[in-house]
């Protein structure tokens, strides 16, 4: 079965992704090369080698840690090279949102206990809790 359009209408095509436009794809390698090269003379050996791993196992996180690197690079915050420990302090930063303030659990009564964000533990009566059967 096949569908008829209008006389006068065309079919939509799809569009397409940068295969038209040769001046933009050198420029944007261009501009991949100067970051890799910005990141390796930025960075100590070992430093260069942990942010190599991480991008194979988290690419997304590496690739904020370049671009945190890049920026900083520009706006000259870094000094001399970075240490593989300061990388893992950027990592930290990074790959950690700011921690929320863990909420205190309130005690409704002897058995029941309400944790912050809606969560309520209460706990059975047994017949075991009397003090009967202690000696």
């Amino acid at each position: 079965m096949s569908f008829q359009l209008p006389a006068g209408m065309r079919p939509a095509q799809a569009p397409q992704q940068g295969g038209d436009d040769p001046e933009a794809a050198q420029r944007q390698a261009a501009q991949a090369e100067a970051k890799r090269t910005m990141i390796q003379a930025m960075l100590e050996s070992e430093a260069r080698e942990r942010l190599s791993r991480i991008s194979l196992t988290r690419p997304q996180l590496a690739a904020q840690v370049e671009d945190l690197l890049v920026r900083m690079g520009q706006q000259g915050q870094i000094r001399g090279q970075v240490s593989d420990d300061a990388l893992k302090g950027l990592l930290e930063q990074v790959s950690a949102p700011a921690p929320a303030p863990a909420p205190k659990p309130t005690q409704n009564s002897a058995r029941t206990r309400t944790l912050g964000s809606g969560i309520t533990i209460q706990r059975k009566h047994d017949d075991s809790d009397s003090d009967e059967y202690d000696l």
